[in-house]
């Protein structure tokens, strides 16, 4: 909740101009604040104001339907509360969850040995003294496979190429999606 009380001085200077009074912009605040309580999880929130924002407009909107009689000037400030979503696109997390798939892939294909430290260090962001500890074997080991899974991993890459990661291929199949509409 401390992440979206900075907001709150901007969020009601926003209600003020579409809420009938002061007493109504502390209600919305109050039912805003209410609202985001009530939520299961704010994991998803990438944007603290944002969300903010959206959540009051939304009640705004709400008592709005709600009183069925709504002023012209409460509809035009009502804009001021639509706040770009900063959040990646669903393309976006697709593109980087196969990219992800791939890159497991590649680490999969390890020793495992190799593969155990490689992912203590690398993916799981242990500490080499962790990771020694963690799979009781000397630092010195640790070093010496994190740089063998780098090695064989920068081999494996040269062998299949960049070219077959989930992002190339996005990428190729746009820009012959280009090619075909400038042809048409």
């Amino acid at each position: 909740m401390s992440n979206f009380l900075p907001f709150e001085a901007e969020l009601r200077r926003m209600l003020a101009r579409v809420c009938a009074g002061p007493a109504e912009v502390d209600d919305v605040v109050q039912e805003t604040y209410y609202k985001v309580l009530q939520s299961e999880s704010l994991a998803h929130v990438r944007g603290p104001r944002g969300f903010l924002v959206r959540t009051a407009k939304n009640i705004v909107i709400d008592r709005m339907r709600r009183d069925a009689i709504v002023s012209i000037e409460s509809m035009a400030n009502l804009e001021e509360f639509d706040v770009p979503d900063t959040g990646p696109t669903p393309e976006r997390v697709a593109l980087a969850r196969a990219e992800l798939r791939w890159v497991f892939g590649l680490i999969a294909n390890l020793p495992d040995r190799c593969k155990e430290v490689f992912m203590s260090r690398r993916v799981y962001g242990l500490s080499q003294a962790e990771t020694a500890e963690a799979l009781a074997i000397s630092e010195g080991i640790v070093e010496k496979e994190v740089m063998r899974g780098m090695g064989l991993i920068s081999e494996m890459i040269a062998r299949v190429g960049v070219h077959d990661t989930p992002r190339a291929k996005a990428v190729r199949s746009k820009s012959s999606a280009k090619k075909r509409h400038v042809n048409d």
